[in-house]
C-alpha cells in the first residue's frame, strides 16, 4: 500500500510540473552605445540538470536564429558577423540560466528576442520559449541650467532653473536633482523631483522644506525650478543640477531603473549677511555725504537791525 502511494505521490507531483521558460517583462528600454543583456531563466523541468538554450529574433513575417548553447553553425547567415564580430554573444549563469549580451546596443538592435529551450521533458507541459520586446534610443537628453541672480542678500531668494529636453519620451520617466557643494565637500543633495512625481528632500533640507523653505516651480515644458526663500549664508556656494531618465521594470513595473543620467554645474552663488550688507549700506551712505556734503546756511537770527 504504502508503495502504491508513494508511486501515485511521485505521478501527481510530476503531472503539476510544467516547463517555465522566463524572460523580463518589457519593453526593455535602453540607451544608445550602452553595454546590455537580457537573462532567461527556466524551472520545472525534467531532464539533465544542464539545459541548453536558443535565441532568435522576431518579425512579423519571419524568425531568425541568433545563437545557441548547443549547435554551433545555428546563427542564420544574416546575423553570422553580427556574432563573429563579438557585438552580440551568449553567456551561460549557470545550469538553468543564460544571458544574451550585447557590447554596444544600436538603435537597430530593437525588436522582439525570444529565449527557447529544446525539450528535455518525458511528455511536454508547460512553456518553452518566452519573447521581450528591446527598445532602443538614443541619448536625447539635455540639461540647461540657470541662475538668475547669483549674488543675493540674506534673506532674499535664491532661484535655480533646471530645463530638461528629450527625444523620446514613451516608457521613460524624468526626475530632477538639485544639489550644492561647499568649498571641498562632497556634493549635497538639497531635493529631488519625480521620476513618480514624488519629492525627496536632502538630510539637512527636511526642516526646511517643512517650513516652506523650499518651494518648487513645475510650470511645464520641460521646465524644473527650486526656489531657496530665505537666502543663509551657508547657502552660498556651487549648484548643480542634475537630470536622470528612468524606467519602470518587473511586475506590473514596481520597481524603477535608470537608463540615463546627465549633470550640469549651475554656477556660484554668493551670499551676503545682513550685518555686512548694513555696514556696507552705511559706508556707502557715508561716502555719498561727503562726496557732497550738506551746504551750510548763514544764521540771520541774531544780526542788529539797520
Amino acid at each position: 500500500m504504502s508503495e502504491f502511494y508513494n508511486l501515485f505521490l511521485t505521478n501527481a507531483l510530476s503531472f503539476c510540473e510544467a516547463r517555465v521558460v522566463k524572460v523580463p517583462v518589457g519593453p526593455l528600454v535602453h540607451v544608445e552605445g550602452q553595454a546590455i543583456s537580457i537573462r532567461c531563466d527556466v524551472s520545472d523541468y525534467e531532464g539533465p540538470r544542464d539545459q541548453d538554450f536558443e535565441w532568435y529574433l522576431v518579425f512579423a513575417d519571419k524568425t531568425l536564429q541568433l545563437t545557441s548553447t548547443f549547435e554551433v553553425n545555428f546563427a542564420d547567415p544574416s546575423v553570422r558577423d553580427w556574432l563573429n564580430s563579438g557585438d552580440i554573444s551568449y553567456h551561460k549563469l549557470g545550469d538553468a540560466a543564460v544571458e544574451l549580451k550585447f557590447k554596444k546596443v544600436r538603435a537597430t538592435d530593437s525588436g522582439v528576442y525570444r529565449c527557447s529551450t529544446p525539450s528535455t521533458d518525458s511528455v511536454i507541459r508547460g512553456n518553452y520559449h518566452a519573447d521581450v520586446e528591446l527598445k532602443v534610443i538614443r541619448d536625447s537628453l539635455k540639461v540647461a541650467p540657470a541662475i538668475p541672480k547669483s549674488a543675493v542678500n540674506e534673506g532674499e531668494s535664491v532661484d535655480l532653473q533646471c530645463t530638461t529636453t528629450r527625444g523620446f519620451t514613451e516608457h521613460t520617466f524624468l526626475s530632477v536633482t538639485w544639489s550644492i557643494r561647499k568649498g571641498s565637500s562632497p556634493l549635497e543633495e538639497i531635493l529631488t523631483f519625480g521620476p513618480d512625481d514624488k519629492i525627496k528632500v536632502g538630510d539637512n533640507y527636511t526642516q526646511r522644506y517643512t517650513d516652506g523653505g523650499l518651494l518648487l516651480d513645475l510650470p511645464g515644458g520641460g521646465f524644473y525650478g527650486l526656489v531657496l526663500r530665505n537666502a543663509k549664508p551657508s547657502d552660498q556656494g556651487g549648484y548643480v543640477c542634475t537630470a536622470q531618465e528612468w524606467v519602470r521594470q518587473g511586475e506590473e513595473g514596481r520597481n524603477w531603473r535608470k537608463i540615463l543620467e546627465k549633470s550640469k554645474e549651475m554656477g556660484k552663488v554668493v551670499v551676503t549677511p545682513t550685518d555686512v550688507f548694513e555696514k556696507r549700506n552705511k559706508s556707502n551712505a557715508i561716502e555719498k555725504e561727503e562726496e557732497h556734503p550738506k551746504a551750510i546756511m548763514p544764521d540771520y537770527t541774531n544780526q542788529p537791525d539797520h
